[in-house]
């Protein structure tokens, strides 16, 4: 390949990595065309996207794009997996889709800067993701106010049930009291 033509390839893959915060490095060797569409589908609609890359442009890509640290593992065949609401979100994909294609292999991460090796970038996967976390957080804070609520509310009620049980007490007194 020429220099100028390794040069747009690697300033394309500069451009669709802008913006982007973390990618998930795989190894798609051995995999067919068949199955790699199915994944790149499942992935679009996850807002995701595959792309295929030669190492030494995704080297510089990935480094103009602030993704530094990906130098070593970027050896053999390799696809790029970015987008999406999440990395959280990406990598529990993956798992799935390793599952099924058992050629799929995750090989590292770059989150935020920092690499992540394959152990790390799979332990991503049981954590919750943005929306279960902000469930989480939501929940939290609900059971606070509902707590304080009850707390808040709970004295009274036991005085309404004093006045009533009183009220009641003396309806039965006062017809005793008049025959």
């Amino acid at each position: 390949m020429s220099k100028r033509i390794k040069n747009l390839i690697a300033s394309e893959l500069q451009k669709r990595l802008k913006g982007a915060e973390s990618v998930v490095i795989i190894d798609y060797a051995g995999i067919n065309a068949n199955d790699t569409n199915k994944l790149r589908g499942t992935l679009r609609k996850k807002n995701a996207r595959l792309t295929v890359i030669p190492n030494a442009q995704g080297r510089k890509a990935l480094d103009a794009a602030g993704l530094k640290g990906a130098e070593k593992i970027l050896i053999g065949t390799n696809a790029l997996v970015y987008g999406g609401e999440s990395i959280v979100d990406l990598v529990k994909e993956l798992v799935t889709q390793a599952k099924d294609l058992e050629k799929l292999k995750i090989k590292a991460s770059v989150v935020e800067g920092k690499l992540l090796d394959k152990k790390a970038t799979e332990a991503l996967a049981t954590m919750p993701s943005r929306k279960e976390l902000h469930a989480i957080i939501s929940g939290q804070i609900i059971s606070q106010g509902r707590n304080l609520a009850g707390q808040i509310v709970g004295p009274g009620r036991k005085i309404a049930g004093i006045i009533k049980a009183v009220i009641e007490k003396r309806e039965k007194e006062a017809p005793a009291a008049a025959a």
